[in-house]
């Protein structure tokens, strides 16, 4: 077919100069081999497996749970936390206390072992040793040493 002179000729019709070794290690055009994608397939399985397994470890795990029930500064060297721990009976837990002062800079820490814990849920009143008057008292978390 012969192209008149101004206009173009069809996108479909126009044949590449482009030399496809060029084209291949410019871009890596190299074909994908079924042995690589079989090793992918593989690694991808084993890595979704170890996902799966870390999960379910994890639903078995007992849990603890905890709520501040509240604190009182009794002077420039102690606060007093309230808090309750909520576990499985027969477990020991260990909980971190935290004192903070008015720009809630830690002025106080204590780590206390609980247990093994008598019934499901149960209240504790503990003493946090301070560095400068706190303003604040709290459990910065719990954790099972332990579970019953």
């Amino acid at each position: 077919m012969t192209v008149p002179a101004g206009e173009q000729q069809p996108r479909d019709r126009v044949r590449s100069t482009v030399d496809p070794a060029i084209m291949a290690a410019r871009y890596a055009g190299t074909a994908t081999s079924r042995r690589t994608i079989v090793l992918a397939a593989l690694a991808a399985g084993v890595l979704l497996a170890a996902g799966i397994a870390v999960q379910a470890a994890n639903l078995w795990r007992p849990a603890v749970m905890w709520d501040d029930l509240g604190f009182t500064v009794q002077d420039e060297t102690t606060t007093t936390v309230r808090f309750s721990v909520r576990t499985e009976p027969g477990s020991t837990v260990s909980c971190s206390l935290v004192a903070v002062n008015t720009t809630y800079a830690q002025v106080g820490y204590r780590e206390v072992e609980l247990g093994p814990v008598p019934k499901q849920t149960t209240a504790y009143e503990m003493d946090v040793t301070t560095t400068e008057l706190a303003t604040s008292g709290s459990v910065d978390e719990c954790r099972i040493l332990r579970a019953g």
